[in-house]
């Protein structure tokens, strides 16, 4: 029986998760020992040996249904997603489903030990949770590996997924927890760390949201007029990269680097220029990502001679003005927003983390590059004073007080001090590497540890990986290849179509929104004729199925908005998107805080007041921009299509 079972299961596994089964093949082995025997029911069930302390995790009697009472007893509420802490064989990770079918979406499941698995394969049918489309599986992760894997496997996940984030519910076996409690809490910090980084990137702030999209707009000439990045995929393959960053420890080997321009492919951070050419180093290009005007501040600084040997790889949400004071060559690089697939020019997208460095690795990754080396990259700062390297731009400042330093383990020294930005830029990297297929050589010596990276002294890492010549700027000159005159006329043709489309699509979303502030205006007119003004009163007197009625009526009206046309969900949906996905936590949150269903729609419908002249107001700045930067191409490139 037990090899019938080990079989099916693998067999479901070897489809379906083909990484799990990978990791049973390399396994070395446990310090527990997984020993399983038939319950009073005819069920299995299991006890866990380790150090000599044998823990019993199921019932002898009845495995099935003590899951059932363990759950049952969690009073979940809105448990959308559920986070499983310990395996076993499966049964209350069975019992969640079957308790919570109606209310749950999702079910991650957690287990520090790969041989568990094995155990469960061995000894249980697991072929309804393998084949599970809800379950989402983190076993075996090593406790420097959690935060990479949880963020990546939240993004996998994708929208869905992320916008119930803040339903999370846990189940936490009781006796799993005693073997692994430490593994457990360590864990759910990270899954909750990953889940905060992806929650902070969505704003409800339309002005804030619109300042990328309008530099974008105002950028559309430089795209169409420049190389982009995908030109050079590939073309560093094998050769060394090294990613020069404006941390505090950069001063102590930024000297080195002189010596190896000629022997790796260097990309420096934008805020490093300044330090760099202090000691007569030029870097074959400069990373840039802000959307702030201090980065055509910082441009202006340097002199032109010198900006005109690098080239500016940046994503077009900076500023024009950054791009108008950069006398040097340029290629795009676009980050991984639906507002460049509504461009419809291919120059490149990669998945760029929320710093200059994080892009730069993401761009050497992208050239090929195999090590990748960090400089600077401290992510933390010596004190609140002292937070990068000497003569780094005025505008780098950080100006922090103590109160906001954090403690993070470091490369050579027990812990540094960071902040909750500056960490965030770390884990951006844990990621990134974690995805790498490279060496990932952190330099820096000095800052923060970054996860996944072998920490090395730079003349080491010179000494060992940079030794053979690697002509950088004739490769540039070779691969990036500038449009024709054709080739602008025809882009300029196609994406023309695109953008008058596109103005009859806002036109309509912005009607609908109006469409729904009527509705809200007409639900508090009533609401004020009638006289409520308590909501207990309201949740009183107020007809139950009038409110059902009103709330679904609405509903509908922001469901048409989300799912309208084909250019909405490409140019506007990259400007709502984030403020969408932040209202839709807070409308699928509700049931979390208040089980009253009348109280959840009254607040449901208080959203929408919001949450219509919102999207209503961000669809007016849209259609302006696009109106103006019509005229704008249109006098640039008009003559072409004459």
């Amino acid at each position: 029986m037990k090899s019938n079972f080990y079989s099916r299961n693998m067999k479901i596994l070897r489809k379906r998760m083909p990484v799990l089964e990978k990791a049973l093949d390399m396994s070395r082995g446990s310090d527990c020992e997984y020993i399983a025997d038939e319950a009073k029911s005819g069920a299995m069930t299991l006890a866990i040996k380790q150090n000599d302390k044998l823990h019993q995790v199921h019932s002898r009697y009845d495995p099935e249904r003590e899951a059932k009472q363990q759950v049952s007893g969690m009073n979940m509420v809105n448990p959308k997603i559920i986070i499983v802490l310990g395996l076993g064989l499966g049964y209350h990770i069975r019992a969640c489903l079957e308790e919570f079918k109606e209310a749950n979406l999702f079910v991650v499941v957690i287990e520090r030990d790969i041989e568990a698995l094995r155990s469960a394969l061995k000894h249980a049918d697991m072929s309804d949770l393998l084949n599970s489309e809800k379950i989402r599986w983190v076993i075996g992760v090593p406790v420097e590996e959690g935060y990479a894997v949880l963020n990546d496997m939240i993004k996998q996940a994708g929208i869905t997924f992320q916008l119930f984030l803040k339903t999370l519910q846990i189940f936490n076996h009781p006796v799993i927890d005693k073997v692994h409690g430490d593994y457990h809490k360590h864990m759910l910090k990270c899954f909750r760390e990953a889940a905060h980084a992806i929650i902070f990137n969505y704003g409800n702030c339309p002005e804030d949201s619109m300042i990328g999209v309008e530099n974008i707009m105002k950028n559309l000439a430089t795209i169409i007029k420049n190389p982009g990045v995908k030109d050079l995929y590939g073309a560093f393959k094998g050769k060394p990269g090294i990613i020069v960053s404006t941390g505090p420890s950069l001063d102590k080997n930024i000297r080195e680097l002189g010596e190896v321009v000629d022997k790796a492919l260097i990309i420096a951070a934008d805020s490093a220029l300044k330090s760099l050419l202090s000691h007569n180093i030029t870097p074959h290009a400069a990373v840039s990502l802000e959307r702030i005007m201090n980065v055509a501040k910082m441009f202006e600084e340097l002199p032109s001679d010198y900006k005109e040997k690098i080239w500016l790889a940046a994503t077009p949400v900076i500023r024009k003005e950054a791009y108008d004071a950069w006398p040097g060559a340029t290629f795009i690089t676009y980050r991984a927003f639906a507002h460049f697939d509504w461009i419809n020019m291919p120059k490149g997208t990669l998945n760029v983390g929320p710093s200059c460095s994080n892009m730069a690795f993401k761009i050497l990754e992208a050239c090929g590059c195999d090590p990748i080396i960090l400089v600077g990259q401290d992510c933390a700062f010596k004190s609140a004073e002292k937070t990068h390297a000497e003569n780094a731009p005025a505008v780098t400042n950080l100006r922090l007080k103590e109160k906001d330093l954090i403690k993070v383990k470091g490369n050579y020294e027990e812990f540094v001090y960071t902040n909750q930005i500056y960490d965030m830029f770390r884990k951006a990297f844990v990621t990134d590497v974690s995805g790498y297929r490279g060496t990932c050589i952190n330099a820096t010596e000095g800052g923060a540890y970054i996860e996944g990276t072998k920490v090395m002294p730079l003349r080491e890492a010179i000494d060992k990986y940079c030794k053979t010549e690697v002509n950088a700027l004739e490769l540039f000159k070779k691969k990036l290849k500038y449009p024709d005159e054709y080739e602008i006329r025809r882009e300029w043709q196609n994406f023309r179509q695109i953008m008058l489309d596109t103005r009859k699509e806002v036109e309509g979303v912005i009607d609908y929104c109006d469409r729904g502030v009527t509705l809200v205006d007409a639900f508090e007119s009533r609401l004020e004729e009638e006289g409520y003004k308590e909501i207990d009163d309201f949740l009183e007197r107020f007809p139950e199925e009038d409110l059902d009625k009103i709330h679904a009526e609405m509903t509908r009206a922001r469901s048409s908005i989300i799912t309208f046309g084909k250019y909405f969900n490409l140019y506007l949906m990259h400007i709502v998107q984030m403020i969408i996905v932040k209202f839709e936590m807070d409308f699928n949150e509700l049931p979390s805080l208040c089980q009253d269903k009348k109280r959840c729609k009254l607040q449901a419908v208080k959203l929408m007041k919001k949450w219509f002249p919102t999207i209503g107001d961000v669809c007016r700045l849209s259609l302006k921009l696009l109106v103006d930067a019509f005229e704008d191409l249109d006098r640039e490139f008009g003559h072409l299509l004459q």
